[in-house]
C-alpha cells in the first residue's frame, strides 16, 4: 500500500516540477531578450550607443566602449585609456545628472558608484584634468585622479588606507604656490583627521599636490639570522640585536652534527655599514697599471676574501665554551657550518684535475702526483696553494702543510711567439753593439 501511495505522489510532483522549470526557463529567456540602449561618449576609444543587458552596470558599458584587440593597441589608443577619467564620470538619466566615481567601486566595492544601467542612459567619460601623488606609508602609493572637493582622507582611502607603520603625528602636503616651481609645505596631524574628518587638517586638495606620509622607524622590524650546513636544525632564527650571540644561535639550532667541520665554519656579516671598504672601492675604479705594487697586492687580497667574514674560532667557542670567540649578532648575519671534507682539490695543468683523497702529512707534490702529474704546459714555478679557511694564496714549499679542503692550482705556461722573441733579442744585441762602438770610438 505504501508503495502505491509513493508512486502516486511522484506522478503528481513530477508535472509540477516540469511546469516550474519551464516557467523559470521562459522567464530567464524573456529577461535575456530585454536589451537597453546606452550611449557612451567622451574620452573613450569607440564612443557610441551600445545594446546592453539589464544586469550590466556603468563599468560594463564603459568597458564595451574601450574594448580593443591587442594588435590594435596603438600609442594613440593607449593615451586615450591612460587619460580616461574613472572618478569624474557623469551619468545622464532622464532629467537628472548623477556623478559616478568608479574608482570607489574598484577600490573598495562601493556599488553606489557603479549603478545598473537603464534604457536611454548617457555616460559621459571626460579626460583626467587634475592629479595628486601620495607616497610613503600607505598600502598603495601612487598617482590618483583628483575631483572637486577631494580631501586628504579621500586620497588616503583610495590608496587602500594607511599602512600599519604610518607615523600619524605628522604628515606633509607639498603644494605649488603659483605657476612657477615655488612650493609650500603644509604639515598636518593624521591622528586629528582620523578622529574628526571635518577638522582643518583634512585639507581640500589642489591639482599637483604631493602627499608624504612617513613610516615609524624600525617598526616591527624583522631581525633575524640564517644558519645552514651541518647543524641539527638549520634555518632562520629571530634575534635581538646586541643581545643574541653566535653561541646562542648554535644552541637554538641544536648544535653541530657529528659530521660538522667547525675549523672551516664561518660567520658572514652582510650589513652594508660593516662590510664597506672605502680603499677597496677606490682601487676598483683604477686601472691596474696605475696602482702601486702595494695597492695591487691589497686589491688582489681583498678581491679573494669573503666579504664581511668575521674572524672567530667555532671549535673553541663550541667545545671550549671560550667566550672570546663569541659575537653579538646583527640582522642579516649568515652562519655556515660545512661538513667534514676528506679531499683536496687539484686544479689547472695536471693530467687528471679534480678531487684527491686527503692524507695527513702529505705535501702539495703528493696531490699533484695523485692527479696524474704535471701536464706538459704546467707552469711549475707559479704553483699556488689556496687555503680553504682564509682564502689566502701561498707559494708552497715541500714543508708547507696541506689541509682538508685546500686547493692546489697549477697555472698554464704563457704562449711564446718565438719570432717576436728573436726580433727582440736582435734589437737588443744591435743596441748593445752600438753602445760598444760608441765607447770604443770615444776611447780613441
Amino acid at each position: 500500500m505504501k508503495k502505491i501511495v509513493l508512486c502516486v505522489s511522484l506522478l503528481l510532483i513530477i508535472p509540477v516540477l516540469l511546469i516550474s522549470q519551464t516557467k523559470t526557463s521562459t522567464s530567464q529567456s524573456s529577461f535575456e531578450m530585454i536589451r537597453f540602449n546606452v550611449s557612451v561618449v567622451g574620452n573613450v576609444i569607440k564612443p557610441g550607443t551600445y545594446s546592453m543587458l539589464p544586469t550590466h552596470r556603468i563599468s560594463d558599458a564603459i568597458q564595451a566602449a574601450n574594448s580593443v584587440k591587442r594588435d590594435s593597441m596603438t600609442a594613440e589608443v593607449q593615451e586615450i585609456l591612460d587619460n580616461s577619467s574613472t572618478r569624474n564620470i557623469k551619468l545622464k538619466r532622464k532629467d537628472q545628472t548623477i556623478h559616478v566615481d568608479l574608482e570607489r567601486f574598484l577600490r573598495y566595492g562601493d556599488r553606489n558608484n557603479n549603478p545598473y544601467i537603464q534604457d536611454g542612459d548617457i555616460i559621459i567619460v571626460p579626460a583626467i584634468e587634475k592629479k595628486v601623488i601620495i607616497n610613503g606609508a600607505v598600502n598603495r602609493p601612487g598617482e590618483f585622479e583628483l575631483i572637486e572637493e577631494d580631501r586628504l582622507l579621500d586620497i588616503i582611502m583610495l590608496s587602500m588606507g594607511l599602512a600599519d607603520n604610518a607615523y600619524l603625528n605628522k604628515a606633509e602636503v607639498v603644494r605649488f604656490v603659483n605657476a612657477t616651481s615655488e612650493t609650500e609645505k603644509i604639515t598636518v596631524n593624521l591622528n586629528e583627521i582620523l578622529r574628526n574628518p571635518l577638522c582643518k587638517d583634512n585639507l581640500v586638495l589642489r591639482n599637483d599636490d604631493r602627499i608624504y606620509i612617513r613610516s615609524i622607524p624600525e617598526f616591527h622590524e624583522r631581525k633575524g639570522v640564517t644558519i645552514s650546513g651541518e647543524v641539527k636544525f638549520p634555518g632562520s632564527y629571530a634575534i635581538k640585536e646586541g643581545v643574541t650571540t653566535l653561541y646562542d644561535i648554535m644552541v637554538q639550532s641544536g648544535g653541530p652534527t657529528a659530521n660538522a667541520d667547525l675549523q672551516n665554519a664561518y660567520l658572514q656579516r652582510k650589513s652594508r655599514e660593516d662590510i664597506i671598504d672605502p680603499e677597496y672601492q677606490r682601487l676598483r675604479k683604477m686601472l691596474i697599471e696605475d696602482m702601486t705594487p702595494l695597492e695591487y697586492e691589497y686589491f688582489k687580497t681583498k678581491s679573494r676574501e669573503l666579504k664581511g667574514r668575521i674572524a672567530t674560532n667555532f671549535h673553541k667557542l663550541w667545545f671550549g665554551n671560550n667566550k672570546d670567540y663569541d659575537f653579538s649578532l646583527k640582522s642579516g648575519d649568515y652562519i655556515y657550518i660545512p661538513d667534514k671534507s676528506v679531499t683536496v682539490t687539484v686544479s689547472g695543468q695536471v693530467k687528471n684535475p679534480g678531487l684527491v683523497t686527503f692524507v695527513e702529512g702529505e705535501n702539495y707534490l703528493y696531490y699533484i702526483e695523485k692527479a696524474g702529474g704535471f701536464a706538459w704546459k704546467a707552469r711549475k714555478g707559479k704553483i699556488r696553494l689556496i687555503k680553504v679557511n682564509t682564502g689566502e694564496w701561498l707559494r708552497p714549499h715541500e714543508d708547507t702543510p696541506v689541509e682538508v679542503g685546500d686547493m692546489i692550482f697549477i697555472p698554464e705556461k704563457p704562449e711564446i711567439d718565438y719570432w717576436e722573441l728573436t726580433k727582440d733579442i736582435m734589437t737588443i744585441a744591435a743596441q748593445i753593439a752600438t753602445v760598444l762602438i760608441v765607447i770604443q770610438n770615444a776611447s780613441k
